[in-house]
């Protein structure tokens, strides 16, 4: 697919992730997170090299999901392009494996969670970046913390567009998934009122058409969440595993799940919820008789 031109310098190649590119004042190109795999980061190279007329020699890594930075590695060893990533994310970008662990409860995944779409290529880092102007000669832009989605998510704006990552889901993928993954819930909430107060012209977000505004996508993203945590509350009337809250949760929101990958991407959600819930008092968490379970206040 061709790129679409959205400001003066900045473009996005559309894919199953959106992948921004930013001419830099140094006439290279800036990669704005390189896709899943090696196939999203080749067609992200030709078509800076074939379109643009140049070449990519950086790329800015939103977080350490490996469907954002699973083509890191293509473009660093076609290329010798620098890598920027948040901190804490970039520690699952040196090291992989860590994805699905901490998804697996810290353990030793299992083989049906080392697909492509968890288990990334290694990529290397070369600058740890945080909330604010980015340490990039030509980019002229800033990160803005998106924590939530991931430890440590960042957005990115540049020339009035705003690459949202993945604070906000389309309206395909909420229908698809229902609950969409979370690390913090506390950090995404407060990630979906910060997007909103961003000045951009043109949203970005990791997947799914380009926006004039977030404002609508981030409300329905938000109502999704505040459902979700209004079902947990109500269930946990009487005192509750996670395992039953969980199930009580895919049940009441229409999402089924049969395989592993899409099991273990919701248990920690779950588990982010009721961190949340008990840090604003509305559950308390409680251990005995060789159990860990949440009880509504």
């Amino acid at each position: 697919m061709a790129l679409v031109q959205i400001a003066d310098r900045v473009f996005v190649l559309p894919g199953g992730v959106n992948i921004g590119i930013v001419r830099l004042g140094n006439g290279g190109c800036a990669l704005v997170d390189a896709g899943l795999n090696d196939s999203a980061a080749k067609k992200a190279i030709k078509a800076v090299r074939e379109e643009l007329g140049s070449e990519v020699t950086a790329v800015v890594t939103t977080h350490g999901h490996a469907d954002h930075f699973g083509g890191n590695a293509t473009v660093v060893k076609r290329t010798g392009a620098r890598v920027l990533a948040p901190a804490i994310d970039e520690a699952i970008l040196r090291y992989p494996i860590l994805q699905p662990a901490l998804l697996y409860g810290g353990a030793d995944p299992i083989d049906s969670m080392r697909t492509n779409f968890m288990l990334a290529e290694a990529s290397p880092v070369d600058v740890v970046y945080g909330a604010g102007p980015l340490p990039l000669d030509g980019f002229q832009g800033e990160a803005i913390s998106l924590a939530g989605h991931s430890p440590n998510q960042m957005g990115i704006l540049v020339d009035g567009v705003f690459f949202a990552a993945d604070v906000v889901l389309p309206a395909s993928v909420l229908e698809k998934y229902r609950i969409p993954y979370l690390f913090s819930l506390t950090d995404h909430l407060a990630a979906l009122e910060a997007c909103t107060a961003v000045d951009a012209e043109v949203v970005v977000a990791g997947h799914g058409p380009v926006l004039d505004s977030i404002g609508d996508l981030r409300d329905e993203n938000r109502r999704i969440v505040l459902e979700t945590a209004d079902v947990i509350v109500a269930f946990c009337e009487v005192a509750r595993t996670s395992g039953e809250i969980m199930t009580e949760v895919l049940e009441r929101r229409g999402a089924d799940v049969n395989d592993a990958p899409g099991y273990y991407l919701l248990q920690p959600t779950i588990q982010a919820y009721l961190s949340h819930l008990t840090r604003t008092g509305q559950l308390v968490s409680e251990i005995g008789a060789n159990r860990s379970t949440w009880r509504r206040c």
